[in-house]
């Protein structure tokens, strides 16, 4: 085939063929293709190398090697033809692409990132799909590095690129983060544009970076930004061009700085300013700003199974399983601690047959590990999780049981506030069936998570909390953004108002009110206003759209807001099936595996009543049956199913695909060992079964039931 010459030569270059320096060699580029069609990968690579050696400009070649070897995961070979590609045209987009992706192989993500806007700079308007690939996987361990603003940008690159068909990992990238609720709200979406004032002497300059930046010329755009600040240091327009420059380059550090300044532009409302002020404590992985800053104390001992022996005699001391001391090394050559114990904050229960009253269930304050001789250092103990707040007490209990001991005190690894919001629940095997378990669980976060999140001594508060400055009217913009933090993560807002309503209380705070929006304004409502909808007034439509965009960002509040009123709404012929949807969303939304079965029961009448399968619904009705421990309702749902859906090929997969994931049959569909759960498996609401399985998701089947009778249960913080 001949190849033609006025087509766009395929070295990126963007000139066609008969312009470009590759014309020489470009001849051989069908034979190539040829090749790797037919599957000859190694010998298409031996020829590119040839064509190399004999046209040593044929950028073309260079392009097609690096896709090649960077689908062989030949990293080396990908920086050494990166290298070469870039010293032939330094400016070309594929090569500035290939030397972004031998980068982020070679773990130098920053690096990386700095080399792929570079590439965009230089592409123009048509971003090549190899480009956009690389912009994917870019996206992707951003995301698994809390880069999450920046992930998003570079997803939301290749997933908006016309005609590009490769968008699976970037579509995957932005699902992850929209559904993730232990990811902020705030941070599952990119801060919008903000109006420049008209008639300003500088409007022209303003409009011609955030053109720039619209075409993704993000160095370019920030240069011109960068100048704009010398000029009019406090603008938030500028400000925030700055910061979506920040945000493209993975500078998470400028990231915060910017929202901070961003969050002292009086001229902005004050809401917005306390949201600007939270992201900023978010941008950075980790969340240093917003994390609970801890203590880690040693002291040598003589000999370690007297300590051990003393430490499990008292009263504030709960062991921690095996599987939990293997977890604690750090790599396969470390030495695991020989024992651990949660240290508590009151004694023990007396009895573990019932589940105690909400007030009686300790919380534990620290955890500590007993270490036995090694070559290269003496036999230790080792405290960590040490809130500031309870060193003193911390060093006292052990000490009451240790004597002697001389202890060093070094900074230790900082709590997540998640983590900090939880009360941290003794490891107590109770005996206790499921719905009492959940019960307790539900009490014990109303009781105690509202004074567990006000108490959390954070550095955006300067290392007070909100309690401490409560009255502190000079504090206001900071206790707020702290509120915003806590409210717009879904694992905590899902617990429910009376948890927030009291941390709002507490924070001296006002509650914000609802908003009301008309049909037309639904879309513009930002994704952390979601959870302040009422729907009161919205047609079915405009619910149905709410609905599933709170499903899409893990906006439980609003799920349950919305798919409750969307089932009570007269909807038309062709809606009705939505409110099979609500169903399914308030199930998944429920606070435990009872609630969730009364609704699933509810949801197959309404699927009767109105003609609609309800094979889905079954298929999750066995989930929950097992999550529940309800043995005789597993087998009526799994009777159920087989009867009437026995006959269609997809369901029966995905039941099977279900059996296999839960541990109840191999993968040649031949039952394993055991026997489906008669006795309860797991407890909703976070309370945990020996056999593993938890408020997570539905558990495998329980082993052989335990002689004493009832399922021993664990509290969270087991894991």
């Amino acid at each position: 085939m001949t190849v033609d010459t006025y087509a766009i030569c395929p070295c990126g270059s963007g000139k066609k063929i008969k312009f470009c320096k590759c014309k020489d060699s470009v001849h051989e580029l069908d034979e190539i293709m040829n090749m790797i069609e037919g599957g000859q990968v190694v010998p298409s690579l031996d020829r590119l190398s040839n064509i190399l050696s004999e046209n040593p400009d044929a950028a073309w070649a260079l392009a097609i090697r690096g896709r090649l070897l960077l689908d062989l995961r030949e990293y080396d070979s990908l920086t050494e033809n990166a290298e070469r590609f870039i010293r032939l045209q330094p400016s070309n987009p594929l090569a500035l692409t290939q030397s972004a992706a031998a980068l982020l192989f070679r773990g130098k993500q920053e690096e990386a990132t700095t080399k792929m806007l570079e590439a965009l700079t230089e592409s123009g308007r048509d971003v090549d799909a190899f480009v956009l690939d690389v912009s994917s996987v870019l996206a992707y361990s951003l995301a698994q590095s809390g880069v999450f603003l920046t992930a998003r940008v570079y997803a939301t690159l290749a997933m908006m690129a016309s005609g590009y068909q490769g968008g699976q990992t970037a579509m995957t990238v932005l699902r992850q983060l929209n559904s993730a609720p232990t990811i902020s709200q705030l941070m599952k979406a990119i801060p919008e544009p903000i109006e420049r004032p008209e008639g300003v002497e500088w409007g022209e300059r303003f409009d011609e970076a955030a053109t720039l930046l619209r075409s993704n010329k993000v160095i370019l755009a920030e240069t011109k930004f960068e100048s704009l600040r010398r000029t009019v240091p406090k603008e938030p327009a500028i400000l925030l061009g700055l910061l979506t420059c920040a945000i493209w380059r993975g500078d998470t550090d400028s990231q915060s700085d910017l929202l901070k300044k961003l969050s002292a532009c009086e001229s902005l409302d004050f809401e917005q300013r306390a949201r600007y002020l939270a992201m900023s404590a978010l941008a950075k992985p980790g969340a240093p700003d917003a994390s609970v800053a801890t203590v880690t104390l040693s002291a040598d001992i003589d000999k370690a199974d007297e300590a051990e022996m003393a430490l499990m005699t008292d009263a504030r001391m709960v062991s921690l399983p095996a599987d939990l001391l293997q977890g604690m090394r750090t790599s396969e050559e470390d030495v695991p601690p020989k024992s651990g114990f949660q240290i508590l904050d009151r004694d023990k229960p007396e009895s573990l047959e019932v589940l105690p009253a909400v007030n009686d269930v300790p919380e534990a304050i620290a955890m500590v590990f007993v270490y036995g001789r090694q070559t290269d250092r003496s036999a230790r103990v080792e405290v960590i999780e040490v809130r500031k707040e309870n060193v003193a007490e911390v060093r006292s209990r052990i000490d009451g049981v240790l004597s002697g001991l001389t202890w060093t005190e070094t900074d230790g690894e900082q709590l997540p506030l998640l983590v900090g919001c939880q009360p941290a629940i003794a490891m107590l095997r109770f005996k206790a069936n499921p719905a009492e378990a959940e019960k307790l669980q539900n009490e014990l976060s109303n009781t105690r998570m509202a004074a567990a999140i006000v108490s959390l001594k954070l550095p955006i508060l300067g290392g007070a909390s909100l309690q401490d400055l409560a009255g502190d009217e000079s504090k206001l913009l900071e206790r707020t953004a702290v509120v915003r933090i806590v409210q717009q993560y879904d694992s905590i807002a899902a617990k429910g108002d009376v948890v927030m309503d009291e941390v709002v209380k507490l924070a001296g705070l006002a509650p914000l009110a609802m908003i009301t929006p008309t049909d037309e304004q639904t879309e513009s409502i930002a994704n952390e206003d979601l959870n302040l909808v009422d729907p009161s007034g919205l047609n079915g439509e405009s619910m149905i759209y709410l609905l599933q965009r709170a499903q899409q960002v893990s906006a439980t509040p609003a799920t349950r807001r919305l798919a409750t009123r969307l089932i009570d709404a007269d909807l038309t012929d062709e809606q009705k099936p939505a409110k099979l949807l609500a169903y399914m969303s308030l199930i998944n939304a429920a606070e435990g595996a009872t609630e969730a079965i009364e609704l699933m029961d509810k949801a197959k009448a309404f699927a009767a009543s109105n003609g609609l399968s309800t094979s889905n619904l079954l298929l999750s009705e066995i989930g929950l049956r097992l999550s529940a421990g309800d043995g005789p309702g597993f087998q009526n749902t799994l009777q159920e199913l087989t009867t009437r859906y026995g006959n269609e090929p997809e369901t029966m997969a995905r039941l099977q695909q279900m059996l296999i994931q839960y541990g109840l049959i191999n993968p040649d569909g031949s039952p394993r060992g055991g026997r489906p759960p008669q006795e309860p498996a797991a407890a909703g609401g976070g309370l945990w079964t020996p056999d593993g399985g938890g408020s997570g998701g539905p558990a495998g089947p329980a082993g052989p039931p335990p002689s004493d009778g009832g399922s021993k249960l664990w509290v969270p913080g087991m894991d």
